[in-house]
């Protein structure tokens, strides 16, 4: 597993409408080379936001609701996905917005080795 953690221009189906959960991209741009997404793996998502911890009790109603159901710019949604060259990378998606942007922003977290394709999904799905 290598941890790369770059920001990433991706190019999306036409068409789609939501922000808080795009479909998976159809390529993405990294280091100078365009990178088709040949197949989507598996997908899962973190709502809401780290920092937010209570102490003892339950924690509020908007905190609990944004866990499951994500608020808005809050969270993010990950792709594990198989390029056409076969390379396996995971791919997330910050809905947090970025400075004048309403929308968030793509990254490249890392990549896996053949060996790794099932590594953390039991802990995200």
């Amino acid at each position: 597993m290598r941890f790369i953690g770059h920001e990433i221009t991706v190019s999306l189906p036409s068409g789609f409408a939501l922000e808080k959960k795009p479909p998976v991209p159809e390529s993405f741009q990294w280091q100078g080379m365009r990178h088709i997404v040949e197949d989507l793996l598996a997908t899962w998502h973190r709502y809401g936001k780290p920092e937010l911890r209570t102490h003892g009790g339950r924690p509020p109603y908007y905190v609990r609701s944004g866990r499951t159901q994500g608020s808005w710019g809050q969270g993010r949604v990950y792709y594990r996905i198989r390029t056409e060259g076969g390379r396996l990378f995971d791919l997330y998606y910050d809905r947090a917005p970025k400075g004048q942007r309403r929308a968030g922003a793509w990254f490249l977290w890392r990549e896996l080795s053949a060996e790794e394709e099932s590594v953390g999904l039991d802990e995200f799905t």
